[in-house]
């Protein structure tokens, strides 16, 4: 009995994945202002990032990093965690979306 009351469900959630609400939204920043933002507020002193030339050892590498999506950069960037600082107060939305999507494309390169 139970399967049965779980078919519609399952046949009503593969119907919905392909829908709009499910897709990932394509990063709205511009990654080669993204790289000056990078570089002006010295990212580059706590990450890896082989494309920027970044060597830091504090924060993780985003060289490779299988955690690098665009909503995961861009709430680290804007809210901080752990020993990263919120940038939310120091640069505006329209940057934070430019780093974001400079990091994206930078790190996928390597």
């Amino acid at each position: 009995m139970a399967t049965l009351a779980l078919a519609p469900l399952g046949q009503l959630l593969a119907q919905h994945e392909g829908h709009e609400g499910h897709q990932q939204a394509a990063p709205a920043g511009n990654a080669e202002k993204g790289k000056a933002v990078f570089e002006n507020a010295a990212c580059g002193a706590c990450h890896v990032l082989a494309a920027a030339e970044a060597t830091g050892e504090i924060g993780p590498s985003l060289d490779g990093n299988a955690n690098l999506t665009h909503a995961f950069v861009l709430s680290r960037v804007r809210d901080g965690q752990g020993a990263m600082p919120p940038y939310a107060g120091q640069l505006s939305d329209e940057d934070i979306e430019n780093v974001t999507a400079y990091v994206l494309s930078a790190a996928a390169r390597k």
